[in-house]
């Protein structure tokens, strides 16, 4: 019981309203570019709907080279690729479909999937900022970096596998954080489950973070102190329960896979064999230009062309078919909190407050949970590993099969990316402390009121007034 005798306090009913105020704001951003945007303007919209439209029709899930689906000119097709999104909201258009035929309310019904996917993720990111920070100022400046930055907006109000891997990420990363304090309780074993299923079952690219997650659950329960040492009941048996529960959500898929493609279970060589016979000269994979294919280096293609620029700014945000780009001042502004943010999540902090004689009693208060050196190196560690992943394969794609530097391909390391950000605003904002504490939460709000000062921007002037 509050003060007043109420079941909340003042300060709980505070924060209840202001996160009800996000999550109306979360879905009104999303739909106002959902509403909007034209079918076919975001990224391969119209071949990603051919999926959608196939199993609202058909009632079935189409084989990859089924000529209703095929790419035109790029050969093959979105459906050798996991399509759960895909199956979802072409079930939902099938029974939609017994009371409307309009075109624009079916197109917008199977936006709003992944505009439901979006608020999911705003959900696990606020999640993950309570549990990671007691300081509600830095757990509000991670949920909005995270989460208002204009191309995560973007990327859950179109037709797409993209928004589900968002959200996966956003489970699976919560579920990790929240396992040292719960030990990989039952709740946190399902929700690691269901992540890891979601994930399997929406983008390749984003499949670092699943084995970043294996890692870490064996990093618990695998000890290395004077030998091998390992929990061996508590991994079996969480381990089995992980295990069942991922198999019977991506179990069948792959199965399908196999049977389909002649035991290509991700049907990656099934798709590119699809592609050599259907695309044109132009974009064949035999006689296509790559810059591998060329003879020219790695280096080349990612300094010669633009490619980490415009890799950055679309991670950032870039609408329609990547030709609306929001205000200059944004992307550099941008990049120069990133880099600070990440510079200063190394600083010692610490040894900089005991040394000023303000070291334990303000620590304390900005620990949530006492995670134990390990964990703690290993999850930092595996979440290097999952942004190194992403990236890498991003860049491998690009330099193979087609050079297409977009910021979507690497924003399932969105989440790690601020968390290290945040890491160093809160370091910034405790060193602060020993001046002035009104110092760090005149910071915090700095950065707050700019990252929404930013999407505000890139809504109102750049993507409604092209579209407007």
């Amino acid at each position: 019981m509050g003060r007043t005798g109420h079941p909340k306090g003042k300060k709980e009913r505070l924060e209840l309203a202001a996160e009800i105020v996000f999550y109306l704001l979360v879905f009104a951003s999303i739909t106002c570019f959902a509403v909007v945007q034209p079918f076919g303007d975001p990224p391969d919209e119209i071949n990603r709907f051919k999926v959608v439209d196939y199993i609202c029709r058909h009632g079935v899930l189409p084989h990859g080279a089924d000529p209703e689906v095929i790419l035109a000119g790029y050969g093959a097709s979105y459906a050798f690729q996991p399509m759960l999104t895909y199956i979802i909201q072409g079930f939902l258009l099938r029974f939609l479909k017994l009371f409307t035929e309009d075109g624009g309310m079916l197109l917008l019904a199977a936006r709003m999937v992944n505009v439901c996917f979006g608020v999911l993720m705003a959900y696990f990111v606020r999640q993950t900022a309570k549990e990671a920070w007691r300081n509600p100022y830095i757990q509000w400046t991670f949920t909005l970096l995270v989460v208002f930055l204009p191309q995560n907006i973007f990327i859950h109000s179109y037709v797409n596998t993209d928004s589900m891997a968002m959200l996966s990420v956003s489970m699976i990363f919560y579920a990790l954080l929240r396992a040292k304090r719960t030990d990989f309780d039952r709740k946190g074993c399902l929700l690691l489950s269901m992540g890891i299923v979601l994930c399997a079952m929406s983008y390749y690219n984003a499949y670092g973070i699943i084995l970043a997650a294996i890692l870490l659950f064996l990093v618990r329960y695998i000890h290395f102190d004077r030998g091998i040492r390992i929990e061996w009941k508590p991994l079996l048996r969480k381990g089995f329960y992980i295990s069942l529960v991922v198999l019977l959500g991506i179990g069948w898929w792959f199965a399908r896979n196999a049977v389909l493609y002649d035991g290509d279970m991700i049907a990656m060589n099934a798709r590119r064999e699809c592609a050599i016979l259907t695309a044109t000269e132009e974009y064949n994979p035999l006689t296509r230009f790559t810059y591998q294919n060329a003879g020219k280096s790695l280096r080349e293609m990612l300094f010669d062309t633009g490619y980490i620029t415009l890799m950055r700014d679309s991670f950032i945000a870039m609408f329609g078919p990547m030709i609306i780009p929001t205000h200059g001042l944004i992307y550099i502004y941008y990049k120069r909190l990133w880099i600070v943010g990440c510079i200063a999540a190394f600083l010692p902090v610490e040894k900089i407050r005991a040394v000023c004689g303000k070291g334990e009693r303000k620590e304390q208060e900005w620990k949530r949970t006492e995670w134990d050196g390990r964990y703690r190196a290993a999850f930092y560690i595996c979440m290097a590993m999952f942004c190194a992943i992403t990236i890498g394969l991003c860049i491998y794609y690009s330099y193979t099969w087609e050079f297409q530097p977009q910021g979507r391909y690497i924003l399932p390391i969105l989440i790690p990316f601020m968390y290290l950000v945040t890491l160093g605003i809160g370091k910034l904002y405790r060193l602060s402390d020993m001046i002035r504490p009104i110092i760090g939460k005149i910071v915090c709000l700095g950065v707050m009121v700019y990252v929404m000062a930013a999407f505000a921007y890139s809504l109102f002037d750049r993507f409604l007034g092209y579209y407007l």
